[in-house]
């Protein structure tokens, strides 16, 4: 089943930002989707069930996803991206709902409580709290996101992107911490990574 929508929340379609994002996805058509390092790292870790990945992209984790078994809702901004995600998961008849929506402008209208969310390479403070909420107790979190952390040079990147050391742990405060790294592997835009997967205490 996919699913390829936009009513889960607000977009403009002449958003300038959104028309820079279609031509960068556009770019790599044809390129493979090969599913981030960190996690295949910790795959054998994750919930099953019903995951939502914020921020997809080209769905390259989402269709790792959804070929580990889980229902995925693929959320992100731009059009190009979720259309060459969908096309991908149709071929291969895996259970992926793409939803267009812009993350800075509303968040995402919640159907249920997720097993996994995960959120890779984007970082919008003000959706994290709605992010904590949206995982189901005794679910977990999974991000890997650009970080200050480290002995490494920075890079350009708006400092609104980019996480402060510690910041992870001081977010997912009070989840059982599965696995966590910062400052360790440099980033191609300067700076380093900072990576946790977290589960949500059963009481919260």
């Amino acid at each position: 089943m996919v699913n390829l929508a936009n009513n889960l929340c607000c977009w403009n379609p002449m958003n300038d930002h959104q028309t820079k994002w279609n031509n960068r996805w556009r770019e790599r058509i044809g390129e493979d989707f090969v599913a981030d390092s960190w996690l295949l790292e910790v795959v054998d870790l994750l919930p099953t069930g019903h995951a939502l990945d914020l921020a997809c992209g080209r769905g390259r984790n989402s269709l790792e996803l959804a070929r580990q078994g889980m229902v995925v809702t693929a959320v992100d901004f731009s059009e190009e991206a979720l259309s060459q995600l969908a096309e991908v998961a149709q071929a291969e008849k895996l259970m992926i709902d793409c939803q267009r929506c812009d993350l800075e402008a509303q968040t995402p209208a919640l159907t249920r409580d997720y097993d996994l969310v995960l959120c890779f390479f984007y970082l919008h403070r003000a959706l994290l709290p709605w992010l904590l909420t949206a995982v189901k107790p005794g679910g977990m979190a999974m991000l890997r996101i650009f970080s200050s952390a480290g002995n490494f040079p920075a890079g350009e990147l708006d400092s609104r992107f980019v996480l402060k050391p510690g910041e992870l742990l001081q977010i997912f405060s009070g989840w059982e911490i599965l696995k966590h790294e910062e400052g360790i592997e440099p980033s191609r835009k300067g700076g380093s990574l900072a990576s946790i997967l977290a589960r949500k205490p059963l009481n919260k």
